[in-house]
């Protein structure tokens, strides 16, 4: 009945959406037809939900890019090369199994045709029954000497066959390629140049995904930089993926005890033990979509063994945490139980406005369960009658503090913290205009400061409706100096379903630059560590600041996404129509911070548009010769130096 119901809504979004204009009938439906043929299912769901939410098509991108910069590309390669002393061999590692005859050409040619010529390919046949495999195989190798094979003579999975691959490999660095996929022709001199600057652990790249015929792209994974939270959440990091090889063989390669999850295993494997981590924001692999994927094949199977693996990594880590399956494919809640002692005030301005201080304080009332709080009301000097009775009928069950002067958000929120006393372990500066939806989101924030290097937790936030998001976490250079993600992106996605967000950032609790002040929890550890807000920025981005110097300070912030809360906007001081109110704040947190927004906010992806708040994929899509990667350091580097995430 459910999926009747979803099918009539699309079939209904499609018919607006052609009678609105109906010369999209026809480009529209040969872009539904060639993703269908293309890709199959899998394909043709994402190019309904990127009509019908007015997304670009992805292959007319892709085909530009590479029209227009494949000459580039090469040219640019060639002159590096050329004033290049030294040149790491980093070993292509490969297991291979029944592939298709012209998939395996396709992926081998995509090696061979690599513009960085320091390279071997290492590949374990794993008892393919198929004769034009080893066919296949030999052919290339006696071409080239850089190819290595090795036949298995029955079938043991694809860990043990990687592990077979890893051990023939001679490289100071592998790389990770799947026999059905393919290679950009710039993927190694990508990772040579890392190699040579960075003498990274692990290294990570964007990604496109092809149809199944390899004729288009059908999506695009712009990645951010290292989140540790986001892959506790999701196994966020795919392809291309490289490894030093010495980290590889100290953790005995891949766990052959897994026939699924191996990679997502290994991955978090490296990570525990790595001192740096590079993001290159460029698309360096394509990943051919094929309809028999053993992922979606076994659902159930790969959500009980990925939870196992997110475990066994907590426990490794020796984190009082466990993982349990979301409701989406692939995503993951990893719940940390409180430690006693917490104790939250809640701190909320207000000048006026005691209707929706009431509703905000009340939905505070009947939400917040299974923690120690306190209500703390800042009065800057209301005059309403109404507003005075209502804070006298409170005062017995909350604080009410007395604040008088000019408005600086900054200094109420600074004073409300020094009239207290020292017994809280975190405060929460919430806008009074914030309304609480469900039980359990306080809590939920709450869990994620039982790392001790997370200072600072944001929450889902969405306007009166219900159905639209406010803030999904800020990026620091959107549309200014900084703006809200997910601001105005609908909650549901037209057929009924639930907008995951892109990459899954509405469900998966992920590390970001900056959080919203209006339910923004900090640590009075992290808190203190600053010295609070800065007061010279007295209405805008005060907020952000204060995220920003908390990273600076050894912190995490990270947005919580199982938080949802009501958020009523600036009811109190008024709402902005376009124009900057507060343009002296601006500049100073552009000076300030000018470094940051001159490199971009690394949870953000260069490859997508600046000025859009719904990740949309910049079109023309660039080729830039120099990439901004993106370094995660053990040893921490300021947010204001680095481009690289928090440490």
């Amino acid at each position: 009945m459910r999926k009747a119901v979803r099918i009539s809504k699309i079939c209904g979004g499609f018919l607006v959406y052609w009678a609105s204009d109906p010369k999209r009938f026809l480009p529209s439906l040969k872009r539904l037809l060639t993703s269908l043929y293309g890709g199959g299912i899998t394909s043709l769901k994402q190019t309904i939900i990127n009509i019908l939410v007015g997304n670009i098509d992805n292959a007319e991108v892709w085909e530009s890019y590479v029209s227009s910069q494949s000459k580039i590309i090469v040219r640019h390669v060639e002159e590096k090369l050329r004033k290049r002393e030294s040149f790491p061999l980093i070993s292509v590692i490969m297991p291979t199994y029944n592939t298709p005859r012209e998939i395996l050409m396709e992926t081998l040619d995509s090696v061979v045709g690599q513009l960085y010529p320091h390279w071997e390919l290492c590949v374990a046949d794993d008892g393919s029954t198929k004769p034009h495999v080893r066919e296949i195989l030999e052919k290339y190798a006696a071409l080239d000497s850089r190819i290595h094979l090795n036949f298995h003579s029955f079938n043991t999975g694809t860990s043990a066959a990687s592990n077979r691959a890893l051990a023939m490999a001679q490289g100071t660095y592998v790389a990770l390629l799947d026999h059905d996929d393919k290679l950009e022709k710039q993927a190694l001199f990508r990772i040579s140049e890392s190699v040579l600057e960075d003498e990274p652990d692990m290294i990570y790249s964007d990604e496109a995904l092809i149809s199944q015929d390899g004729r288009c792209v059908t999506s695009f994974t712009f990645r951010p930089a290292f989140s540790m939270e986001f892959l506790r959440s999701h196994p966020y990091i795919v392809h291309f993926v490289s490894f030093r090889t010495e980290l590889l063989r100290e953790l005995e390669g891949f766990n052959e005890s897994l026939a699924i999850s191996q990679d997502y295993d290994l991955i978090l494997r490296v990570t525990e033990k790595a001192r740096k981590i590079v993001h290159i924001p460029e698309v360096l692999y394509l990943w051919r979509q094929l309809p028999n994927s053993s992922g979606h094949k076994q659902y159930d199977q790969v959500m009980t063994v990925s939870t196992g693996v997110i475990n066994n990594h907590l426990s490794r880590c020796g984190e009082n945490a466990y993982a349990v399956p979301s409701k989406s494919f692939n995503f993951f809640e990893t719940c940390y139980p409180l430690k006693k002692g917490l104790n939250v005030a809640i701190i909320i301005p207000t000048k006026n406005h005691h209707e929706i201080l009431r509703v905000c304080i009340e939905s505070i009332e009947r939400t917040v369960v299974g923690v120690d709080y306190d209500i703390v009301v800042v009065d800057h000097e209301s005059e309403n009658e109404g507003s005075i009775e209502y804070f006298n009928s409170i005062r017995e069950r909350h604080k009410i503090i007395e604040y008088k002067g000019e408005f600086n958000f900054s200094e109420i929120n600074n004073f409300a913290v020094k009239q207290l006393h020292d017994g809280y372990s975190h405060y929460l500066f919430c806008n009074n205009d914030i309304e609480a939806i469900k039980e359990g989101w306080l809590v939920q924030m709450l869990e994620l400061f039982q790392n001790e290097d997370v200072g600072i937790v944001g929450a889902n936030l969405f306007y009166p409706d219900g159905k639209t998001y406010q803030h999904a976490g800020v990026c620091v250079g959107m549309s200014g100096p900084a703006e809200h993600f997910g601001k105005f992106v609908e909650k549901y996605l037209p057929g009924g379903s639930v907008n995951i967000g892109y990459n899954g950032n509405f469900i998966a609790n992920h590390e970001v630059s900056a959080v919203t002040g209006a339910c923004l929890l900090i640590s009075g550890e992290a808190f203190d560590s600053v010295s609070g807000y800065d007061p010279s920025l007295a209405v805008g981005f005060g907020d952000v600041d204060l995220c920003l110097r908390v990273i600076d300070a050894g912190y995490r912030v990270v947005q919580c996404s199982r938080a949802a809360l009501i958020h009523h906007e600036s009811f109190t001081r008024g709402k902005s129509l376009g124009h900057d109110e507060h343009p002296q704040d601006t500049e100073f947190f552009k000076e300030r911070w000018a470094k940051l927004l001159e490199v971009g906010d690394p949870y953000f992806n260069p490859n997508l548009n600046p000025d859009s708040t719904c990740w949309k994929v910049n079109n023309p899509l660039v080729f830039n010769k120099e990439i901004k990667r993106r370094i995660f350091s053990r040893t921490r580097t300021p947010v204001s130096e680095n481009n690289g995430g928090q440490g």
